[in-house]
């Protein structure tokens, strides 16, 4: 019986069928070898005309020094403006609570007070508050999304009101903001970064008292009683039953704070050190007639032996910020961002196919791929430290490998009313999801090379 099958096999062997397959494979391996080979050697060459980029020292941005909040109301260009706009001060906060950008706007004013402009830049600007509507009475919190699921307002702008970052408002939980004001350019140099690498890290943007305070704010405990994952899912269903909650990896939670009366006004606490960096993005929006909303506020707690995520964007629709902050340290392997600098560019819909696949290859190559927020020089993604990402950027959280205590981190989106998230069918994230897995493995390669 075995002498027949070898017979058999023999036979088959020399037919010519098996012979012209044998031949096609040979050849097909022969090419694959070939093409694996010339594709090395030109990534080799590529690497070798290009300067390599360390690309946190191109994003960061050092804000430890803290300001002293000024009362707007206590004089200067804010009577004057208020007088000539026919608007209260009351009504200016309420505004900028409302995401409009006339803190901003007037911190420009006065810089340009400052450096001699007439006085008819604030009849200007008075003029183009009162065009855009900033001061008309808008629907209340009550009337647009009421008590519910806090998964129901997902993507949806619910009228979620920021703390103002000029001054203090009695009962309006805020942290300190950072100093901008001696290097004004500083906010611009931010938002240039985001625009063109996709992401910006604003060193020491939260102080550590206010990390202090948010972590008992969020149910987080310090120190020895730090909670695990589900402890602190549980603390905040017993403060608001109608959190939202899910666990999309092993071992991480998405708590889902934006629309929780109690839980929400803590976690828009971050916002007093962000804001001027969130405006400064969005300029040519805002001066379009173009709102910004602020689309979502979650808590992510990463137990040990979390798994990583796989590569995402948040918004593919339009230009768009996520802000993630970290209420622990996280050290390379407790889980920090990884992030594919360039990537946002793929899904610029201002820009034609060859020139966004050119921007992004051109940040790949400079950074030789993903790089992670827990960076040289310490190797530690430390608590407070805000990075800022492109809504359109790929992005993913690492494995926490480690055996501590869990990390956790706040993350806050801001996305145009006109393109809310995520901007695009399941298809085109899918396809996304893979392409970040591509260019991943490409440019691992061309790391080695």
């Amino acid at each position: 019986m075995a002498s027949r099958r070898n017979s058999a096999w023999k036979r088959f062997l020399a037919s010519p069928n098996a012979q012209r397959v044998a031949v096609t494979a040979g050849k097909v391996a022969a090419g694959c070898a070939a093409a694996g080979c010339g594709l090395a050697l030109g990534l080799r060459e590529l690497k070798r005309s290009q300067k390599p980029v360390d690309v946190w020292s191109e994003v960061t941005f050092d804000l430890r020094n803290r300001a002293d909040r000024r009362g707007l109301e206590q004089g200067g260009p804010s009577k004057q403006l208020c007088a000539l706009g026919g608007f209260s001060a009351d009504e200016f906060w309420a505004a900028a609570r409302r995401l409009r950008p006339v803190e901003l706007q007037l911190q420009e004013l006065e810089e340009e007070t400052r450096g001699g402009a007439s006085a008819s830049s604030g009849e200007a600007l008075v003029e183009r508050w009162r065009a855009a509507g900033y001061f008309m009475k808008e629907p209340s919190r009550a009337e647009l999304f009421g008590r519910r699921l806090t998964s129901d307002g997902q993507g949806v702008d619910i009228g979620v009101l920021v703390p103002p970052y000029l001054t203090s408002e009695v009962g309006v939980p805020a942290v300190q903001p950072p100093n901008w004001e001696p290097r004004p350019q500083l906010r611009e140099e931010a938002s240039q970064a985001v625009q063109r690498w996709g992401c910006a890290l604003l060193r020491g943007a939260i102080a550590p008292e206010d990390v202090t305070a948010l972590r008992e704010s969020l149910g987080l405990g310090n120190g020895m009683g730090a909670r695990r994952a589900t402890e602190v899912g549980q603390w905040l269903l017993q403060r608001d039953p109608n959190v939202g909650m899910g666990r999309y990896t092993f071992g991480r939670l998405h708590c889902l704070l934006r629309g929780s009366p109690e839980l929400e006004p803590h976690a828009m606490a971050v916002h007093a050190a962000l804001a001027p960096l969130v405006h400064s993005f969005f300029r040519k929006e805002e001066a379009a007639g173009r709102r910004v909303f602020l689309s979502e506020a979650q808590l992510i707690v990463a137990d040990p032996c979390a798994e990583g995520q796989g590569w995402h964007l948040e918004n593919a629709g339009g230009p768009g910020l996520t802000v993630f902050v970290p209420l622990s340290n996280i050290a390379a392997d407790r889980g920090p961002q990884s992030v594919l600098p360039g990537t946002h560019h793929l899904s610029d819909g201002s820009l034609g196919l060859r020139e966004r696949l050119r921007l992004c290859l051109k940040a790949l190559c400079a950074t030789h791929g993903a790089v992670a927020s827990a960076a040289a020089p310490d190797r530690t993604w430390a608590a407070g430290d805000a990075l800022v990402l492109d809504g359109r950027l790929l992005h993913r959280g690492l494995p926490n490998d480690s055996l501590g205590s869990p990390a956790a981190v706040l993350v806050l989106r801001y996305d145009l009313t006109a393109s809310p998230p995520p901007g695009c069918t399941r298809g085109w994230l899918r396809m996304m999801t893979h392409t970040g897995s591509l260019l991943q493995a490409l440019f691992g390669l061309y790391a080695m090379v």
